[in-house]
């Protein structure tokens, strides 16, 4: 049956020429369920010495996936640009959420958004949107706009990208059961129609790639894919400039200036936590992350330190360190380690799973950071900033090897211990933005990889193509 929701003569549809062939291999139509339990929220206080609102809390509700980190963090720094200082605003990160099948979806984070009323508690109100979005306006205003006793508010039935959720209203009709049960859009837009419930808001809350006039745009949507500015999926599509790509452009560029990041060392993804809990239990195996892999780059390590002089490194997620002998004159204990495979160079252990190695100096620099077996262990929101820690920990390389294939060891909870698996781009992009933040330092990236026809690497360096314009 054909959907009555279809938009006819879409201006924003991608074509098949816009597509490349993998895309026809790979649309996730069988995509898994996510492994997040949790949903990470990034909370904006009211600013130091400003008076607090009275008024409720912002909450917005972004559907995003692993994959658009980019575009995940320069969405929360928009908000921050426009936010009302005097106020309270959660985001809520919808992305890989466990128990919830996403067989068929289009993006890893589709239908998410009708699961927003049992995500909010089944009470007040939410804004959803989806992650190729900034705003250019206080959200507030939309949350606080009056919704005549209608549930829901979007530009348009068809389009529910930007939508302000009375989550009381909604509850009964959009089920986080029927959410799990694969209902279709057509199911909770009709059931929404039924009861009356929607609303039309104002255009310019999802202005698609610039329908009104920006100086009239309260929040931007980079509707079209092949021409979203942080080009997230190379491999599937075919990427052309958008007229208006500069405004997201400057946007991450003002981040970067800043320094931020979603999440920091000291203010981790609640994940985190989860993890190195795991792997402190796993420790307690003396088989388990002996820090063996780091052997088989010793030689590209070597040349490295020897290109830039480095008689200091430290391993960045040692593990147990078993490849490293015990220096002369050190403590047995001590984290100073050496090895035949790299004369002259003193090499600083750390590893936070490890309780012999879990803890470094606050103002500890060294001349390269080397890190094997680590980054594909943590969480996808947590591999920028740790990427980022181990550039500003170095004074002349960084050395990083991700795997980008399921591991055989499994968690504690059973999940895989490889909890992000990403492509190479992604990997390359996660560098690429470190280094932008931490120039004139070497770096090198392999990345690992597994197929039908065997293994394979690729390997980028600071020399590679950036891929962030």
């Amino acid at each position: 049956m054909k959907s009555s929701y279809k938009i006819e003569n879409n201006p924003y549809k991608t074509h098949w020429y816009n597509r490349r062939a993998a895309y026809w291999i790979d649309k996730h139509l069988d995509r898994d369920s996510g492994d997040m339990g949790q949903i990470e929220v990034i909370r904006l206080d009211p600013a130091p010495g400003v008076a607090p609102s009275e008024k409720p809390p912002v909450r917005i509700f972004l559907g995003t996936e692993p994959g658009q980190y980019r575009a995940t963090r320069v969405f929360v720094w928009s908000v921050m640009q426009v936010r009302n200082p005097a106020r309270q605003y959660e985001i809520h990160l919808m992305s890989n959420i466990a128990g919830i099948p996403r067989v068929s979806w289009k993006t890893g984070f589709t239908n998410y958004r009708y699961a927003i009323p049992h995500l909010a508690g089944n009470t007040g109100r939410a804004i959803y949107n989806d992650v190729d979005q900034i705003y250019l306006t206080d959200p507030a205003a939309l949350f606080d706009m009056e919704m005549g006793g209608k549930g829901v508010l979007a530009i348009s039935v068809k389009e529910n990208s930007v939508m302000l959720i009375d989550c009381d209203r909604m509850a009964p009709m959009w089920t986080l059961d029927d959410v799990k049960a694969g209902k279709t859009h057509d199911h909770f837009k009709r059931a929404m129609e039924a009861g009356g419930l929607f609303g039309e808001m104002p255009g310019t809350w999802n202005s698609r790639d610039g329908e009104f006039p920006i100086a009239q745009t309260d929040c931007l949507h980079y509707t079209t894919l092949h021409t979203q500015p942080w080009k997230p999926f190379p491999s599937l599509l075919v990427y052309r400039d958008n007229p208006l790509g500069q405004v997201w452009h400057d946007l991450e560029k003002s981040a970067d200036a800043a320094g931020y990041l979603l999440f920091t060392k000291e203010r981790p993804s609640a994940e985190f936590h989860r993890l190195i809990a795991q792997y402190q239990q796993m420790h307690d195996a003396p088989e388990i992350f002996p820090g063996s892999q780091v052997r088989k780059y010793f030689a590209a390590i070597a040349d490295l330190a020897r290109e830039t002089g480095a008689t200091g490194i430290l391993d960045y997620g040692a593990g147990k360190a078993i490849n490293y002998q015990t220096i002369p004159g050190e403590p047995d204990d001590s984290p100073w380690r050496q090895s035949t495979a790299l004369p002259g160079i003193r090499v600083r252990c750390y590893d936070p799973g490890h309780a012999p190695f879990a803890e470094l100096d606050g103002d500890e620099r060294h001349d390269g950071v080397i890190s094997t077996d680590v980054v594909e262990h943590l969480s996808p929101f947590d591999v920028p900033w740790v990427i980022d820690e181990m550039f500003g920990l170095a004074r002349k390389f960084v050395f990083i090897v991700a795997a980008c294939y399921p591991a055989i060891k499994t968690l504690p909870d059973g999940r895989n211990a490889h909890t992000t698996q990403q492509q190479p781009y992604w990997w390359h992009t996660q560098m690429a933005l470190a280094a932008r933040r931490h120039p004139g330092l070497r770096w090198q990236l392999t990345c690992q990889q597994k197929g039908r026809l065997g293994r394979r690497q690729t390997i980028f360096t600071e020399a590679s193509a950036l891929p962030l314009d």
